[in-house]
């Protein structure tokens, strides 16, 4: 394929350089040859210097300025106007194979505005976040019954939706949940495929967790509309929690680690504090904005 017709890829990055570079290589493998432009948030660990040696286009974003939406809508803003997708691939999520990027664009059918594909934990992901991540994606089938789903850590959107629909820039959290989000509600699809895979886990702390779902609790209270009993405690935080630490207890028995049974309520009060102070604080901001 000639470089006029390659895929633009964007990758966002800061400071994983480990990752990055096998990111990158995995990228460049790909069946469909790609077009790759680097946004790197002023790296300290020597990323730039790498990025300098590769076939890659890098654009700097300040220290301070990161704001997702803005940096999302920048990219669209940069890469090849003529083609009609574009991909999205964090710098810490490194495909598995040369179908990732193929994969991706093959799901695009006629209304589907995005398309997310499937993460796979890594080998060193504990246990309580590897299971997050295969409930989160997996075969797929679990998300039919949430309301809504979608990543952009891995993923790929139609330009001619963007250029009607940019991202939020009043959002620090889940920009990509919103913009796919608003896409349904003018009666777009989004596909998920679980033949494009990455690499991609976390081994957060309870403190890291907690200000993780107090971020996305905030997005969430501005990004959907809450009935009365859908924003109540029992209903928005406490059923979630003890939904969660039983499948987190079968998982532990059937997995064969019962020290889960311990870290398990400890991680999901965290997740339930953070999300449910979060989720506070956004509807506070709704009113106040009203």
């Amino acid at each position: 394929m000639s470089e006029a017709r390659a895929i633009p890829v964007v990758i966002r990055s800061h400071n994983d350089l480990s990752y990055l570079k096998d990111t990158l290589a995995m990228v460049f493998a790909q069946s469909l040859a790609a077009s790759v432009h680097v946004f790197d948030n002023d790296s300290s660990d020597g990323t730039l210097d790498y990025l300098a040696s590769q076939n890659v286009t890098v654009h700097r974003v300040p220290e301070g300025t990161y704001i997702p939406g803005d940096v999302l809508n920048r990219a669209m803003q940069t890469v090849d106007p003529s083609q009609p997708f574009v991909a999205f691939l964090n710098s810490d999520c490194t495909p598995l194979d040369e179908h990732w990027l193929e994969y991706l664009l093959a799901s695009f059918s006629e209304g589907v505005a995005a398309v997310f594909g499937r993460q796979v934990p890594r080998p060193d992901c504990k246990p309580l976040f590897a299971k997050d991540t295969e409930d989160t994606f997996g075969d797929g089938e679990r998300q039919k019954t949430w309301k809504h789903c979608f990543s952009m850590a891995s993923s790929a959107i139609r330009r001619s939706v963007w250029e009607s629909m940019p991202f939020r820039t009043d959002i620090t959290y889940s920009e990509d949940i919103d913009w796919t989000w608003r896409a349904r509600q003018e009666g777009w699809k989004i596909s998920y495929t679980k033949d494009s895979r990455v690499y991609h886990s976390h081994n957060y702390t309870p403190s890291q967790f907690y200000k993780r779902h107090q971020g996305e609790g905030r997005a969430e209270a501005h990004i959907f509309t809450w009935k009365a009993w859908e924003r109540s405690f029992l209903r928005y935080s406490l059923l979630p929690f003890l939904r969660q630490i039983k499948s987190d207890y079968v998982y532990a028995i059937q997995k064969g680690h019962p020290s889960l049974l311990i870290r398990s309520p400890i991680l999901r009060l965290s997740q339930l504090r953070g999300r449910r102070k979060g989720f506070l604080q956004g509807l506070k901001e709704i009113i106040h904005e009203q």
